[in-house]
């Protein structure tokens, strides 16, 4: 099978606002035991990959796998190719699908083939192709991101559409607190998603923040704490302590 392959990476986070979408429907019925075994094999391949990787494997959203679903026979429908192709964003089009969510990230590739189309050629182009680009791989091996949902749309049986989407929910937020119990007040450099921010945290004082992304906390004298999970940590005369 002869062709080319376009692809496309994006990243949001936090919540944006939401606004309205129009649906079109893609008539797919002589593709779709095909198509639906196309997405299936990319959700397979991308999670074995993430287990080599000693990454957790995602479980698919139904959430998710509408807003592919629904993305990707936009751009099969009018051509349209890009991640605000229809408008809006990843993250928009997920919760105008009911998705509440903390992270969305999204791939998207479309492949126009000049040849015979089957199910395997087409994951073997989509999955390596997103695989060897560095910013799809990123997307594919965050060790943060807990869903996914996986689609391919056609139009015409020579071009396909394929969007790949990652995500973390609201609900699987990461709550920290962090309590100062070394009897002086302390710099706290706070790093989320290469954002830094510096409070002063008086003695036998709290702070409290929920996060998205793994936190990695700073403060003179002491190595660096990095936190993936709800954790309350406690900061000594000795350095860092995980509450049990």
């Amino acid at each position: 099978m002869r062709g080319w392959l376009m692809l496309g990476c994006l990243i949001v986070s936090p919540l944006m606002a939401e606004e309205e979408s129009t649906a079109i429907a893609v008539d797919t019925e002589k593709d779709s035991p095909m198509i639906d075994q196309v997405e299936k094999a990319i959700v397979k391949q991308i999670n074995d990959y993430r287990s080599k990787k000693n990454l957790r494997r995602l479980k698919v959203n139904d959430e998710l796998q509408t807003t592919a679903k629904k993305f990707a026979e936009f751009m099969a429908e009018s051509g349209k190719y890009g991640h605000h192709a229809d408008g809006k964003t990843p993250a928009e089009r997920a919760e105008a699908a009911g998705y509440e969510y903390c992270v969305v990230r999204e791939n998207i590739a479309y492949r126009t083939n000049t040849g015979e189309v089957t199910a395997e050629s087409l994951v073997d182009i989509f999955v390596p192709g997103w695989i060897d680009s560095p910013p799809h791989r990123e997307n594919i091996v965050a060790p943060h991101l807990t869903q996914t949902g996986a689609a391919v749309a056609t139009k015409d049986q020579a071009t396909f559409y394929a969007v790949h989407l990652f995500g973390r929910p609201k609900s699987a937020q990461i709550e920290i607190s962090v309590l100062n119990q070394s009897g002086e007040v302390q710099t706290l450099s706070i790093e989320t998603n290469e954002s830094v921010d510096e409070i002063e945290l008086p003695p036998r004082t709290t702070v409290s923040m929920k996060r998205c992304f793994p936190t990695t906390f700073q403060m003179d004298g002491l190595e660096a704490m990095t936190v993936d999970k709800s954790s309350e940590l406690v900061l000594t005369e000795a350095g860092w302590e995980v509450a049990e």
